[in-house]
């Protein structure tokens, strides 16, 4: 069992004026988020383009949100895995989570009342897409693939998932989310000032991850991505332990593209042969509902791995 290790994740400054595109700054920074989500399979993003009234509004209506009774959150369902409703799990009983199909309207009866936490949800939710866009790009150029850029664009669609971790009671466990790899293209995510995320590194070690300043957001390279980069970037393992007395309220941004993934010829050579068939992220997603109990370490490379 890994201890945790005093290594601290890169901090890297994505903001918008900080951050001018074909300025040297833009294309050192390029280098330094590739090199981070190669080396860590993740990073801190300094990101200020959330208003702090805005970050406020998000957790307070994550709050309200789950103080919906029971019966009114389960009716958010969906026929894609792990979209709809999550919660009263007897293996994850901190954890509480639903899932916000950004582009699609929620109609669902209780929560279509909540107009205004809505808006909130898809105004945060829009912001947070540039984010992941700005960061896609900066990946491709730093590859020098950017021509890839545009039919991954036109293909990526988002999921929002606002997640509740209460506090353990005295006898329970304080495993918030059990140790999981994302079968996303990117995940980004933000939470309030309670941390509890943890991320192991290559070298197996599990390291707690600060957050708890409003303009941070973790980002990190899901299966779909380190199948397209052909194993270059690291997808990390992770893992949320409860270890505070108040509740933890995350909003997770995923992305995923809805097309086939092909990898870049670019990718390939005599170092590095094509490791993965063209796929779909969502047959993907697919697969890994069905063997959610098999021990896969990634879910991808066995289901299309060469």
């Amino acid at each position: 069992m890994g201890h945790q290790a005093p290594v601290k994740l890169p901090i890297l400054n994505l903001s918008n004026e900080y951050l001018k595109p074909n300025t040297p700054n833009w294309l050192s920074t390029c280098d330094e988020v590739r090199r981070a989500l190669e080396e860590y399979g993740c990073f801190v993003a300094v990101y200020d383009s959330v208003s702090p009234e805005l970050n406020n509004d998000i957790f307070h209506a994550l709050e309200e949100l789950f103080d919906l009774p029971t019966e009114t959150k389960i009716r958010n369902t969906s026929e894609k895995p792990f979209y709809g409703y999550y919660g009263q799990l007897p293996d994850i009983p901190l954890h509480e989570s639903l899932g916000v199909d950004i582009g699609v309207a929620i109609t669902t009866e209780g929560i279509q009342n909540f107009t205004d936490l809505m808006e909130i949800i898809h105004d945060y939710a829009n912001i947070v897409a540039s984010l992941e866009k700005k960061l896609k790009r900066m990946v491709f150029e730093s590859y020098g693939v950017e021509k890839c850029y545009d039919s991954i664009e036109k293909s990526t669609t988002y999921l929002l998932r606002l997640i509740k971790y209460r506090a353990p009671e005295l006898d329970e466990s304080n495993v918030g989310s059990q140790v999981h790899t994302d079968k996303t293209f990117l995940t980004i995510l933000h939470q309030n000032q309670v941390n509890g995320l943890e991320v192991k590194t290559k070298d197996g070690e599990w390291m707690a991850v600060d957050m708890t300043h409003s303009n941070s957001f973790v980002v990190m390279v899901g299966e779909a991505f380190l199948a397209w980069s052909n194993d270059r970037l690291h997808c990390p393992e992770h893992r949320v332990m409860v270890r505070e007395s108040e509740p933890r309220y995350t909003v997770a941004h995923f992305s995923y593209i809805d097309g086939m993934i092909v990898i870049p010829e670019e990718f390939v050579d005599e170092k590095h042969p094509m490791r993965f068939q063209p796929f779909n992220n969502f047959a993907l997603l697919n697969f890994f509902a069905k063997h959610i109990h098999d021990q896969m370490e990634y879910t991808v490379k066995a289901f299309c791995g060469i």
